[in-house]
């Protein structure tokens, strides 16, 4: 823990850059993640490589499960092709593919490199003992066969990657983290500051980020947000995939304008939150630009909620804000002190993290008290997702994801709600809260962790 000119000590926690960030769907953590080791990978390449060497990559655990119907090898390709979720805008993961698949190589800083999509990308669901559920290898091999270079990568949630340039790839980074929700409440106290603006100051301290880039960045993700939304809103059609999923948000979104019944049944706020959350979702399911928040598969959840209330409390883009950074800090936390990555601790890592950061988020802007009602807005939310299965059917991120936006994005308001209605004096601290997810996610059998091997995506009958 580093103090800050003020005097504040700031937790190590991991910078709103990375919780709240551009990417691609369908995953943050079997897309994204990839996508970034893969450009790491190919400027090494660029620097040891020689004429007529090949890249190779294996992919391993729910990257070997699920990495097909996740477009990792797609996102591999691209990563390798110098492509990044903002390079990517105007194009697609198909497109740069074709066009990869076409040269049968990648030009890597000026170098060509060969590589083959369809050979060169191995998946692996064999391999025991790894540091990490989503991990990958990169290679490069020489003409005669000859290993030239190798780097294994972790894919560890929110499109973060550890190992070679990330940073150590750390087999116990599970055992829990040090950093509390209740030492920064008291630092918060101490300092008579609310939790955005010791966010501010975590950033300035232990990421050198100025509150101007700050409020850049947060205002470019609450765009890319709205986006999201909007095109969710208007786009018709199937989802890419297997499934043949139809497109629902525009057609709710219509039922929803005709003011029928059904649809107040709770509140207007919850249903428009249901559809907002799914539109945001469908876009990630057909590959589109979200922000993760956490991941790419709950990206659907904080804007959803963030709208509603903007919505109906005019509230400011600035108090958004304000708002998403408390929701930064919130998915920091979890991912510090549990994970945020399906694949090491279930949807209860990625729905529940992000239903969290919304109840928070929501809480905080409705002027909440940060121990008494923003920290029990986030335990709330948080605790109804314990043991949370993440099992994609055909490895997809549709069913039952997209609906699962729709929960989480309900469940946060309630939880907002109930937390502002609340005095205080909650038994079970949001501290302790992440701690039992963490537990729980270790315990949970691997088949349940976006692998589809269980749960839903072991049913025999889904319907027509």
């Amino acid at each position: 823990m580093a103090p800050s000119s003020s005097g504040v000590v700031v937790a190590s926690l991991p910078s709103v850059f990375e919780i709240l960030k551009p990417a691609v769907g369908p995953s943050s953590s079997h897309t994204l993640g990839p996508m970034a080791a893969a450009q790491a990978f190919a400027r090494l390449a660029a620097d040891r490589g020689k004429p007529g060497d090949r890249i190779r990559v294996e992919l391993y655990g729910s990257l070997a499960f699920t990495g097909r119907g996740h477009l990792t090898d797609l996102a591999v390709a691209a990563g390798l092709a110098g492509y990044g979720p903002r390079e990517l805008a105007g194009t697609s993961l198909e497109e740069v593919a074709r066009g990869v698949r076409e040269a049968g190589r990648v030009r890597v800083e000026g170098r060509d490199v060969l590589f083959d999509l369809d050979q060169d990308v191995v998946f692996d669901a064999t391999a025991k003992n790894l540091p990490h559920p989503n991990t990958m290898r990169f290679s490069l091999v020489a003409s005669d066969g000859s290993g030239v270079l190798s780097e294994t990568y972790a894919s560890v949630g929110g499109g973060r990657v550890a190992g070679g340039t990330f940073g150590e790839l750390d087999a116990s980074r599970a055992e829990g983290g040090t950093i509390s929700m209740s030492r920064v409440l008291a630092e918060c106290e101490r300092a008579k500051i609310d939790l955005a603006e010791y966010a501010y100051r975590h950033e300035e301290a232990d990421h050198a980020h100025t509150r101007s880039a700050v409020d850049a960045h947060l205002g470019e993700m609450w765009g890319m947000m709205r986006e999201s939304v909007e095109r969710g809103l208007a786009a018709e059609g199937t989802l890419p995939g297997t499934l043949r999923l139809e497109r629902r948000a525009q057609g709710l979104y219509a039922r929803f304008q005709k003011a029928l019944p059904h649809f107040h049944v709770l509140s207007p706020e919850a249903s428009l939150a249901s559809i907002y959350a799914i539109a945001a979702a469908e876009e990630n399911a057909a590959g589109g630009a979200v922000v993760t928040a956490p991941t790419c598969g709950s990206c659907g959840v904080v804007p959803a909620c963030l709208r509603v209330v903007q919505e109906k409390m005019a509230c400011s883009d600035d108090e958004i804000l304000r708002a998403l950074l408390v929701a930064s800090l919130i998915g920091a936390m979890i991912a510090t002190n549990a994970s945020i990555s399906g694949a090491e601790v279930g949807c209860q890592g990625e729905i529940g993290a992000a239903s969290a950061m919304a109840a928070g988020a929501v809480c905080a802007l409705l002027g909440g008290n940060p121990r008494d009602q923003v920290d029990r807005a986030a335990e709330s939310a948080l605790e109804h997702y314990l043991g949370l299965t993440c099992d994609p059917v055909d490895g997809l991120v549709q069913i039952p994801c997209i609906e699962r936006n729709a929960a989480g994005a309900v469940s946060a308001l309630n939880a907002a709600g109930l937390a502002m209605m609340s005095a205080g004096g909650d038994r079970v601290s949001f501290d302790a809260v992440v701690d039992a997810m963490r537990r729980t996610g270790l315990d949970l059998d691997a088949r349940y962790k976006e692998t589809a091997r269980g749960g839903l995506a072991a049913a025999t009958d889904l319907g027509g």
